[in-house]
């Protein structure tokens, strides 16, 4: 078994320790929580970026506090674009290796310059990183041997989702999440290995809007990282507006929906249907369609909070299964190292 196969596979065993470390850190964390600050700014590279899309969304959605992620580089070539100097900022600057150059920059540059305090989140206690930052958030136990980031995106989410939880919601509301995905890995496993194995579609589309919009863009990435497959990334009625007519019998479109939107959403997919693409759908509500491949997640406690943590492992499995029917070797993606440096 390759390591990014078994990382992705392992993923409630480490959600479980990350809920653990969670709750022993929870008294620190409350540390920077307090720390005056009336903006949140989540900022990485790559993948670290699109983890920064999904928690700015569900912070200020949690919190009631204006939040954003942008690009760790744009912090420094083009603050003005995020920053305000009579604004009081908390940052969070994140990085699987704690080394990436764009990241550890980015915090540098936003101490010398604004106001308020950093918090540096990676999987290395001693990185470059968390030395930078005010406070610190490691994950230890999500370290991964795969190139691409596989099992320490989810764990570093969950931790996002922690801190950002609101008034009405607390740690059992995340708690279940392991058991969920044991339940449903194997099924979903088989649906994604059998798609997977197509290999006729020639457009690949993912489509998420609100905090599945930052989970669609890394599902798009690791497809892209893995199998070596051009991807396109929107949110679902912005599709319909030009993009569509792409939209042909060799198109996969993969289709994150919510809760809160699922009717709109629902209405764009079955226009995908009729103009002949075929759909793989995640999603806690059926589409109730033969013409859509779904995995259902029906849980009555999962809802739009949580609910995208749990499409992450099978979107990595989609992009492992392209590759292997490729001949790719998921472990060794074509010109990618595991750290960015500059």
């Amino acid at each position: 078994m390759d390591y990014t196969y078994r990382e992705i596979l392992q993923q409630s065993t480490t959600w479980k320790k990350t809920l653990h470390y969670l709750q022993e850190k929870e008294s620190y964390f409350s540390q920077f929580l307090a720390e005056t600050h009336d903006n949140v700014i989540f900022t990485g590279c790559g993948s670290c970026y699109n983890l920064s899309l999904v928690s700015s969304h569900l912070w200020q959605t949690g919190k009631q506090i204006p939040a954003k992620g942008v690009p760790a580089s744009e912090i420094f070539l083009f603050p003005e674009g995020v920053f305000l100097p009579q604004n009081q900022y908390l940052l969070f600057g994140i990085s699987r290796s704690g080394e990436t150059t764009e990241t550890i920059k980015a915090l540098q540059y936003f101490k010398d310059k604004f106001r308020g305090k950093t918090v540096g989140v990676s999987c290395e206690e001693n990185s470059s990183l968390l030395k930078v930052a005010d406070y610190q958030m490691s994950f230890p136990f999500a370290r991964e041997e795969s190139v691409v980031m596989t099992q320490s995106f989810p764990s570093i989410l969950l931790s996002l989702l922690f801190l950002s939880l609101p008034p009405n919601k607390n740690i059992d509301d995340l708690s279940s999440l392991p058991e969920i995905l044991e339940k449903y890995l194997p099924s979903g496993e088989k649906v994604i290995k059998d798609l997977a194995s197509n290999l006729s579609f020639d457009k690949f589309i993912f489509l998420g809007s609100g905090p599945y919009y930052g989970i669609a863009w890394e599902g798009s990435l690791k497809f892209k990282e893995m199998s070596v497959t051009p991807t396109e990334t929107f949110r679902f009625l912005e599709f319909r507006h030009g993009p569509k007519s792409v939209v042909d019998e060799k198109t996969l479109i993969i289709a994150l929906t919510s809760q809160r939107a699922f009717s709109w959403e629902k209405e764009v997919v079955m226009e995908m249907i009729d103009l002949g693409a075929t759909i793989l759908h995640l999603g806690k509500n059926s589409l109730n369609s033969s013409r859509a491949i779904e995995i259902i997640f029906p849980e009555e406690l999962l809802d739009d909070f949580s609910l995208p943590v749990l499409y992450l492992p099978f979107l990595q499995l989609l992009g492992y299964y392209r590759a292997i029917n490729k001949g790719l070797n998921p472990d060794s993606p074509r010109h990618l190292t595991k750290v960015v440096k500059i």
